[in-house]
């Protein structure tokens, strides 16, 4: 019997813009990085309808709604995108207005900007807008991406709070409940910029059984079947699986201490390359899986 799969895609996307003094603090690359001109919202559309997708633009996670809007607005009309609509969402009963609703029946795809995922996923929690837009992912090809806080928002669980670092250490880390559009993964933005392999690992030690994405700046993937991952972008995905950790120190020491582990599984996916997120598979470019594949309906 076949498996019931959502007919719609998933596109978390890790980020690109300093916004804060903690993006200044992380060097100078991210300043470089510019997704709107190296092709990724090009992809974006791509997935969607190209240039005649009706997109929806939610920058409800950052605090500066209007100035983000415009960059997107500026963006997606420069790729030939014409209708692009705004969603501005100031506190949580904003969520379900009317207007709101309708935006999201007349829209081909969502785009949710970046920002503070705690914010968004406060204001779309548990509201009629986010149940109707799951429902449009499973039963439509309804497209959903999000960058950034927009991309970790995603997830069952999302990083609430966490400090970046070269060292694991115990208590660096905490989640909170996401929108579980993705319900398998933790995901993290700004990975290699930001040196997040430590709090991704500890988030999945903390929460066994999820698979951990690490998401470049200007980096994604298309999650179709809410299972099977193609990376668009012009960076690597980090995919971390914690299943075959037999040893580690982690539940013994305490608060602050620094951790040791055994079987920490890492995975690069780029270009050419997928990833089944149930069954922990990596299927390299040009394998014989990877060409017959056909999606469950």
């Amino acid at each position: 019997m076949d498996t019931i799969v959502p007919k719609g895609k998933l596109i978390p996307i890790g980020g690109n813009e300093a916004h804060g003094p903690e993006d200044n603090a992380s060097g100078g690359q991210m300043q470089q990085v510019d997704f709107f001109k190296n092709g990724i919202l090009q992809e974006v559309l791509l997935e969607m309808k190209g240039p005649e997708t009706k997109i929806l633009v939610i920058p409800a996670a950052s605090d500066v709604p209007k100035e983000m809007a415009k960059v997107y607005i500026d963006a997606f009309k420069s790729l030939g995108c014409k209708e692009v609509e705004i969603m501005y969402v100031e506190k949580p009963e904003d969520t379900d207005r009317k207007e709101n609703l309708k935006k999201l029946e007349q829209a081909d795809g969502i785009m949710f900007t970046g920002g503070d995922q705690s914010i968004l996923i406060e204001k779309f929690a548990d509201s009629d807008f986010c149940r109707r837009m799951v429902d449009r992912y499973w039963n439509e090809g309804f497209v959903i991406a999000g960058t950034s806080a927009g991309a970790a928002a995603m997830a069952r669980l999302a990083i609430k709070d966490g400090k970046s670092g070269e060292s694991l250490i115990k208590g660096m880390v905490e989640t909170e409940k996401g929108l579980a559009l993705v319900p398998e993964v933790i995901i993290d933005t700004h990975f290699m910029q930001r040196s997040r392999l430590p709090r991704l690992t500890e988030a999945l030690l903390r929460n066994p059984g999820l698979v951990g994405l690490g998401l470049c700046a200007d980096t994604g993937v298309v999650i179709t079947e809410g299972n099977r991952l193609k990376p668009i972008g012009s960076g690597v995905v980090t995919i971390l699986e914690t299943d075959a950790i037999q040893v580690t120190n982690y539940h013994l020491v305490k608060e602050l201490e620094p951790v040791y582990l055994d079987g920490l599984r890492v995975r690069m996916l780029a270009a050419g390359a997928r990833y089944l997120i149930r069954e922990r598979k990596f299927i390299p470019l040009g394998s014989t899986e990877e060409k017959t594949h056909k999606p469950t309906v």
